[in-house]
């Protein structure tokens, strides 16, 4: 049974095409992949839209080079304590962080879509990637 599985797999890779991904060298080589339907997500998407950048809400395979946008809201627990808001685009191939931007949720504005704002206006500022930073 084992044998198999061994057999199985080597004939899955003499098979699969030689290929070697080159992850691209700016934010804008990417497509940006927003599932979520929150509105500061459906405020960054459309941001990034206007601002030139492909966004899509599907998952798609086969396409070019994509980075997953996610966000989460992290509390400091020691004084001041904080509410920070930190956006991450990760390229879906490796998991690279490619983009971030990180700030007190407070001075983003009050709204989503005032923060949406201010996040795609960092966003974009950075467009340019110096270097991917690991997942781990």
């Amino acid at each position: 049974m084992q044998l198999g599985v061994v057999a199985s797999c080597n004939g899955f890779m003499a098979c699969a095409p030689a290929t070697r991904y080159e992850a691209p060298d700016a934010l804008r080589g990417y497509e940006i992949l927003v599932t979520s339907q929150d509105s500061l997500a459906r405020g960054i998407a459309q941001g990034l839209a206007r601002r030139g950048f492909r966004v899509r809400t599907h998952i798609r395979g086969g396409s070019r080079a994509t980075a997953y946008l996610f966000a989460f809201i992290f509390r400091e627990t020691e004084p001041p304590a904080l509410t920070w808001l930190h956006v991450r685009l990760a390229d879906t191939r490796t998991g690279a962080i490619v983009a971030a931007v990180s700030a007190p949720l407070d001075s983003l504005g009050a709204s989503a879509g005032e923060r949406a704002r201010a996040i795609v206006d960092s966003l974009a500022a950075n467009a340019a990637l110096r270097r991917a930073v690991s997942p781990t």
